[in-house]
């Protein structure tokens, strides 16, 4: 894991009390057999954390939009076919291997783009 990764995580884990607790704040004290309550702290905690990404981006001067869910899209294309899909549906906590499949194919273009690329020069 990246250094700056790791120093992030650190300064939640000092929070942490057992195992199975977890260590970002917004979800400490969710009763995760309640899929309702889970999925309700969920919003809460991304719509926080959409507003402190448009502060970051203010004050950083990146104009565009930056959302968690924009995050999530910029790790699909990074990760391309770097990471086995197995651990991508793990990370992505899909329930099925095919919305996983399906979800990457947005990002598997290097291929494609690559042979334009050559054709183009574009």
């Amino acid at each position: 894991m990246p250094l700056k990764a790791n120093k992030i995580l650190s300064a939640y884990k000092k929070d942490k009390t057992n195992y199975d607790d977890t260590i970002f704040p917004e979800m400490k004290m969710v009763n995760f057999d309640n899929p309702k309550e889970v999925f309700n702290r969920t919003n809460v905690a991304n719509s926080n954390l959409n507003k402190h990404l448009k502060e970051v981006a203010k004050k950083s001067g990146v104009s565009k939009k930056l959302t968690m869910h924009i995050a999530r899209h910029s790790f699909g294309n990074i990760s391309e076919d770097k990471i086995p899909i197995k651990m991508l549906q793990k990370l992505y906590r899909h329930s099925s291997l095919t919305t996983t499949i399906m979800y990457q194919s947005n990002f598997l273009h290097k291929d494609t783009d690559d042979a334009l690329e050559s054709v183009i020069n574009f």
